[in-house]
């Protein structure tokens, strides 16, 4: 899917956040995600050296990614 970079996000960006207590999406320790029109999604660093970087993944991408990451770290952290 070479056109993922090509499409504009459908929604504004929520955050995944770890390693605090208050998970509002202001911390530094948060991944952002959005989805793609067309499908996909763009993912995102909230530490403001990454702003404005994002990383493009179909569907089947982030899903085997998930998958794997799991797999590695196993389910219970």
């Amino acid at each position: 899917m070479s056109d993922l970079y090509e499409r504009e996000l459908s929604g504004d960006f929520a955050a995944l956040c770890g390693g605090g207590t208050d998970n509002d999406g202001n911390m530094e320790s948060c991944i952002t995600l959005a989805e793609l029109r067309g499908g996909g999604y763009a993912l995102g660093d909230s530490k403001p050296e990454g702003a404005g970087r994002e990383l493009r993944m179909s569907a089947a991408e982030i899903t085997a990614f998930a998958r794997s990451w799991i797999d590695r770290i196993g389910a219970a952290e």
